[in-house]
C-alpha cells in the first residue's frame, strides 16, 4: 500500500493550485442570538421550518425539507445589537418559483411581515425582509425561470451599464406586482413590466443595506398599528 501524505492530491489529475471545487449546494445557515424564542418563531413563519433537534438554552436545528437541518440558532444571552459599520454577512437569499413567492408574500403579509424593499435586479426579482436580530433576508425568483444561463448572461450584461446605480435594478411595489400576477401575468411579463418601471409607484424605497437603529422584531408598524 502506498503511503499518502496529508493534504496531497488523491488523484493524478488533482492540482492543489487550481480554483476551489464547487460544493454540491449551500447546506445550511447558522445565527447566534439573544432572542432565541423570537427568532425561532420568526423562522417558523418566514421559512416554514420545524425542529429536528433542540437543546434547551443552547441551540436548535431546523429544516424545511428532508435535510437534517437548514437553519441553526445558537442561544447566546451575551449577544448585543448589530453595529451598522461592522463587517460581516450582508444577507441570505432563498429562491422560489413565481407562484410560491407570491403565496409566501401574501402569507407573510397576513402575519404582519412586510418587505423592506422589492426590486427587479434584471436576472432576478427580490423581496427583502429583516428578522428580529436585523439580519437581511432575500426571497427571490429567477426572472428567466430554470434557464440559469440566461440569468448569468443578463447579470454579466449589467457590467457595461452606463449608470452603476441603475444597474442594480428597478424598485417594485409588491402590491401592484401581486395584482398583475393575480390577473394572470406570466413570469416573463412581470419581469418585463417591472423592469420597465410599471410597478415603481408606491414602492418601498429603503436601501438594501440600511442600518436600522433597532432590529425590526416588532411588526406592529408593518400592520399599521
Amino acid at each position: 500500500m502506498t503511503n499518502q501524505n496529508a493534504g496531497s492530491p488523491t488523484n493524478k489529475e488533482d492540482r492543489l493550485d487550481t480554483p476551489g471545487i464547487p460544493p454540491m449546494q449551500l447546506h445550511h445557515i447558522g445565527f447566534k442570538t439573544a432572542k432565541f424564542l423570537e427568532m425561532r418563531e420568526f423562522y417558523r413563519a418566514f421559512l416554514g421550518v420545524h425542529p429536528t433537534l433542540e437543546v434547551e438554552s443552547m441551540v436548535g436545528f431546523y429544516t424545511f425539507d428532508l435535510a437534517h437541518h437548514r437553519l441553526v440558532l445558537f442561544h447566546d444571552p451575551t449577544c448585543t445589537n448589530q453595529v451598522p459599520t461592522s463587517p460581516g454577512m450582508h444577507h441570505v437569499a432563498f429562491n422560489y418559483t413565481l407562484d410560491d413567492l407570491m403565496r409566501v408574500y401574501q402569507r407573510l403579509k397576513h402575519k404582519g411581515l412586510l418587505p423592506d424593499m422589492v426590486m427587479n435586479h434584471g436576472p432576478n426579482t427580490s423581496f427583502y425582509y429583516r428578522d428580529p436580530d436585523n439580519n437581511a433576508l432575500e426571497l427571490q425568483v429567477d426572472n428567466y425561470g430554470p434557464d440559469l444561463r440566461k440569468g448569468l448572461e443578463a447579470m454579466r450584461a449589467l457590467q457595461t451599464h452606463s449608470n452603476p446605480l441603475e444597474a442594480l435594478g428597478v424598485l417594485v411595489n409588491p402590491e401592484t406586482f401581486l395584482k398583475a400576477w393575480q390577473e394572470g401575468a406570466t413570469l416573463t411579463e412581470l419581469h418585463e413590466r417591472s423592469y420597465a418601471g410599471e410597478f415603481v409607484e408606491g414602492a418601498p424605497s429603503l436601501p438594501i443595506g440600511r442600518a436600522a437603529e433597532e432590529p425590526t422584531g416588532d411588526t406592529s408598524a408593518s400592520k399599521g398599528e
